[in-house]
């Protein structure tokens, strides 16, 4: 992934501030569009932003138009004082960006955080736009074998979570996410440290990344609405997957072939937790080969 400086400045120098209505709020979200061809939106994960697709966004701009955006509490978008940050809110901000940018059919690319977002869109048959395919990328597809990391369950704790919180500066954030990645495909400390800086740009405390973690225990609280609309559903589905994830990796893989033993699941053995930052070429060709119309 590209790491200079100046990286980050320009990945927003290349998108917009938007307002959207989001449950009676007005919430100022940065968003991405680029190339041309049916629409295709990047849904991102934590920690990071919409950032983490720079990699990939030329290429999948060739075939597509492309939708990158960062949740709100993420990257470039209003962070809110006090804030309960929920999934359920931000699948209402995936309707409200789809609205107001006029798109009425996509395929999604989701990873991680994203992925549970895209989860409850499918979960609640939206109406506002039609899903034609989600591509899915690492994450707590099958919430019993999930595996968060230990520092993130120990910032779950009420007392101690705030300190660690507090506590967090760039060489504990790159530290901590390096743990994810496979020994083949390092995470670059230089990448790292802009995902660090997008993270608290515009935070209005130390702790916004306590606040953003509260998906984990809503996730499990809602696991049996999200994973039997994964199992039921029509929208076609795909799964790429990287196998040295120690979060979410070959358990999760080895279940869903036994679930579903025709399931479209590309396996990458040299890969972690973040296959399209450690493989984006790879994954790019996976994505348009699931998701762009044949050449004539």
């Amino acid at each position: 992934m590209v790491s200079e400086p100046d990286a980050l400045r320009r990945w927003h120098d290349g998108g917009e501030m938007i307002e959207l209505i989001v449950r009676g709020a007005r919430r100022r979200v940065f968003v991405r569009v680029s190339g041309s061809g049916p629409a295709l939106l990047l849904m991102h994960g934590f920690p990071a932003s919409s950032f983490e697709w720079a990699e990939l966004e030329p290429e999948l701009a060739r075939r597509h138009t492309v939708v990158a955006f960062d949740f709100l509490g993420y990257g470039a978008t209003e962070k809110p004082a006090d804030h309960r940050y929920s999934i359920f809110e931000q699948a209402d901000l995936v309707e409200a960006l789809l609205t107001k940018l006029e798109i009425q059919d996509t395929s999604v690319v989701a990873y991680d955080y994203g992925a549970i977002v895209a989860t409850e869109l499918v979960a609640r048959a939206v109406k506002t736009f039609t899903l034609t395919r989600c591509v899915l990328l690492n994450h707590g597809l099958y919430a019993r074998l999930y595996r968060p990391r230990p520092i993130q369950k120990l910032t779950l704790v009420p007392g101690i979570g705030r300190l660690l919180a507090y506590a967090l500066n760039e060489r504990l954030f790159t530290r901590s996410w390096s743990e994810v990645f496979s020994a083949s495909h390092p995470l670059d400390p230089a990448v790292a440290a802009l995902h660090y800086r997008a993270l608290r740009t515009g935070a209005p405390g130390r702790d916004i990344h306590r606040r953003l973690l509260r998906y984990i225990p809503e996730r499990a609280a809602n696991r049996e609405r999200l994973e039997t609309a994964m199992a039921t559903t029509e929208v076609p589905l795909s799964f790429l997957w990287g196998m040295r994830d120690p979060v979410s990796g070959a358990g999760i893989a080895t279940e869903l072939r036994r679930e579903r033993p025709d399931v479209d699941l590309v396996e990458y053995a040299d890969a972690g937790h973040c296959p399209h930052i450690e493989l984006p070429d790879r994954v790019a060709a996976d994505i348009i080969a699931r998701t762009a119309p044949a050449r004539p």
